[in-house]
């Protein structure tokens, strides 16, 4: 858990791009190119402004109220394991046939930062990295970085999410997408079981 590789395929995997491309795309589809790029901007800013806040205030929180890495694993592994079978599911769908608003008002808060950026998931694994990191400032200032690479990324996915749709064929997308709930179903396992193991119900690896 705190190893910063293992950081960055979990907040890839909760928080990053993949996810964020086709939502995007699909919300903003009757959007003028400029206002869309700002509205990118201005969500990606405030994703990143929540992050912090529940890096450092939310940590403070969870840590009054006593809510330890055990517990944090095993609400971050259900919560993990239910957006992988939803995702799974939605995918055997046909798309939402919604009309897509024409304007950006209102759109930057909810749905692209909540929950288009901001997963239920990703806000677990915000807490659950602050909670490992505890007194080691290398590893929080480098769960931070990673952290604020993603958004940067998931920023540069909205604005050019219209350019890698047209590039990338929509079924490697989707095939692709598929392969990151699967992920995200084994990450859920593994966290599952790693808190029960910090509980004691089941021994540890050797």
């Amino acid at each position: 858990m705190n190893d910063l590789s293992f950081v960055m395929i979990i907040f890839f995997v909760t928080l990053g791009p993949i996810k964020v491309i086709p939502a995007f795309a699909q919300l903003t589809s009757e959007i003028a190119e400029g206002d869309r790029r700002a509205l990118a901007i201005k969500a990606s800013l405030l994703a990143t402004a929540v992050g912090l806040l529940i890096l450092f205030l939310g940590n403070k929180l969870r840590a009054n109220w006593q809510i330890g890495s055990a517990d944090l694993l095993m609400t971050g592994g259900v919560l993990l394991l239910i957006g992988a079978l939803d995702a799974i599911k939605n995918a055997q769908q046909r798309p939402d046939t919604q009309a897509p608003p024409q304007s950006t008002r209102g759109l930057a808060l909810s749905p692209v930062t909540f929950p288009i950026i901001i997963t239920p998931y990703g806000i677990v694994a915000l807490l659950l990295f602050a909670a490992v990191a505890e007194n080691a400032q290398t590893f929080l200032v480098g769960v931070f970085g990673i952290f604020l690479g993603m958004m940067v990324a998931d920023c540069l996915a909205m604005i050019f999410a219209r350019q890698l749709l047209g590039f990338i064929r929509i079924g490697t997308l989707m095939a692709f997408g598929w392969l990151v709930a699967v992920l995200q179903a084994a990450l859920a396992i593994h966290a599952i079981m790693s808190g029960l193991q910090q509980y004691g119900v089941i021994p540890g690896a050797s």
